[in-house]
């Protein structure tokens, strides 16, 4: 054999260590090279890009189906391996369940134009199938490392705009002003002008100047490092803001840190969710203990996570995150975990306390302020059309056309911020049962992968399992007075975590490919 062909065999082996599929033409070499590339990118955009992410695992699903079809095409006796057989299976059938009802609560819906549209959301769970079968270990542990890197950069950007400040803050506005009456006053910070960062008049012009006159643009702003008014202000863009600082009507002038991080995105609630699902997952590896180095690393990692989720200042994902790491140690940790972890729930409640304080102006505790009781209001009504509407309830998002009718309080339309009552008014309380149903067949598949690994002494598939079990328990915890299910963000780092242990877990080494184009 060739040196020139020893390297090719040599090139397509370390392909192969992370990718499941094996080798079956150049064709399909090139297109499992692709879906690996693919899942990589997805998992380094997915903390900071919905779009970027969506459009990484669509790739790799249409290398999959490519690949699939010319293994399906050229094999006499074809196999096509839909799913990891280890945790995926126990998800099929209240997915498929869940699928099916909402479908027919988007037909049946009030606004089933609207309902039929967000009904794709579902189809985010194709980035859970798509690592089970696309990943070996190798490929899954790098996955992994790249969601978790590329966070912690979002997380750096966080932190040092906490240090340096945000936005500017409204000194003075002209009764002229076209900002004027629009829920703004001094004291207020406007920080986004067009979805874009400014720290000065000079820079939201530099924005408004990349739009047309007569076009929309939004100006978002903070008082009390809450958002206000609750939803943008849209601005009319004319040609003195294009090119007039002064056209503005106000009167700006320093920074502030009285705000709640978000990373590189706009969403801090979103944001505090993805740093409680990292964190948690991180805390997995520090239950599974084992070499040091990685260890101290773990949680080294976990602090600068949850640095993040108390900088969020939101009050209900920091409580689930606490609740979730005591009752993992508990349940699956030693004496040095559970001391750990009680003292960890005490230093995270005082300091986000104190970081609420801070950037919210209010205290933990304090359930009557307005932000609170706008989310009761919420609930309330949603709890009413969904018990009104029990079998495939009004249509996702029907709601928001119908607010005032149905009895929702104020001018804000949103969501009911709980997921269980949002779901089972969207699509009824069978679906919410399957939802249920999802989880608890998630939670007893992963227990089982966490055996598993724990009869292998794979320190590494203990680790992510326990993380994963932790992940899924805060989330599950969050939902309650979140619509965490709703931010596909969220949804889709949670599918990542599950996915990736249910390969790691599964102790597929990847090493050598199988007779289905699989790993044997």
């Amino acid at each position: 054999m060739s040196v020139q062909k020893v390297g090719r065999l040599d090139d397509l082996s370390r392909w192969q260590a992370i990718g499941s599929m094996g080798e079956s033409g150049s064709m399909a070499t090139y297109l499992d090279r692709a879906l690996v590339v693919s899942l990589l990118l997805f998992g380094l955009t997915v903390p900071h890009s919905i779009a970027a992410a969506q459009i990484s695992y669509l790739g790799g699903m249409i290398c999959w189906l490519l690949r699939n079809s010319l293994s399906l095409r050229r094999s006499s006796t074809p196999r096509l391996r839909l799913a990891s057989p280890l945790l995926s299976w126990r998800l099929n059938w209240p997915l498929l369940l869940f699928l099916l009802l909402t479908l027919l609560s988007s037909i049946f819906s009030y606004y089933p134009s609207v309902s039929l549209i967000k009904s794709r959301s579902v189809g985010l769970f194709i980035v859970f199938y798509l690592i089970s079968v696309s990943l070996t270990r190798r490929g899954a542990i790098g996955l992994i490392c790249c969601l978790l890197i590329s966070s912690l950069v979002g997380v750096g950007y966080g932190l040092a705009e906490k240090v340096t400040g945000r936005g500017m803050v409204i000194e003075h506005i002209e009764p002229w002003s076209p900002l004027a009456g629009r829920g703004l006053q001094p004291g207020d910070v406007i920080w986004m002008v067009g979805r874009r960062r400014v720290r000065s008049l000079e820079e939201a012009r530099a924005v408004v100047a990349r739009y047309k006159v007569g076009e929309k643009i939004e100006v978002e702003a903070l008082h009390a490092g809450d958002p206000t008014p609750p939803e943008p202000v849209k601005l009319t863009v004319t040609e003195e803001l294009r090119h007039s600082v002064e056209a503005f009507g106000l009167r700006a002038g320093r920074s502030t840190r009285q705000f709640r991080i978000s990373g590189f995105s706009r969403q801090f609630i979103t944001y505090a969710e993805q740093m409680q699902l990292l964190g948690l997952l991180l805390f997995g590896f520090v239950v599974a203990g084992g070499g040091a180095r990685w260890w101290r690393w773990s949680l080294v990692g976990m602090v600068f996570f949850t640095g993040g989720l108390v900088l969020t200042a939101t009050r209900s994902v920091i409580a689930s995150f606490v609740a979730a790491v005591v009752v993992v140690s508990f349940r699956f940790g030693g004496k040095r975990t559970i001391g750990l972890a009680l003292l960890g729930a005490v230093l995270i409640t005082g300091v986000g306390t104190l970081a609420v304080i801070s950037a919210r102006r209010e205290m933990m505790g304090r359930f009557g302020d307005e932000s609170t009781s706008r989310r009761i209001g919420y609930m309330k009504a949603g709890l009413r059309v969904a018990l009104e509407h029990p079998l495939l309830g009004v249509g996702i998002d029907s709601h928001k056309h119908f607010w005032k009718e149905w009895g929702f309080p104020g001018d804000y339309v949103t969501h009911t911020h709980s997921t269980p009552i949002q779901v089972a008014m969207d699509r009824g309380l069978p679906a919410l049962g399957c939802l249920i149903w999802m989880g608890v067949a998630a939670w007893i598949g992963l227990r089982r992968l966490r055996k598993k690994a724990l009869a292998a002494n794979d320190l590494i598939g203990i680790g992510l399992t326990t993380g994963a079990l932790a992940s899924l328990l805060g989330f599950s915890l969050s939902s309650l007075i979140n619509y965490n299910f709703g931010d596909s963000e969220t949804l889709l780092q949670l599918l990542t975590i599950i996915g990736t242990a249910g390969v790691i877990g599964g102790g597929d080494n990847g090493d050598e490919p199988g007779p289905d184009g699989g790993t044997a």
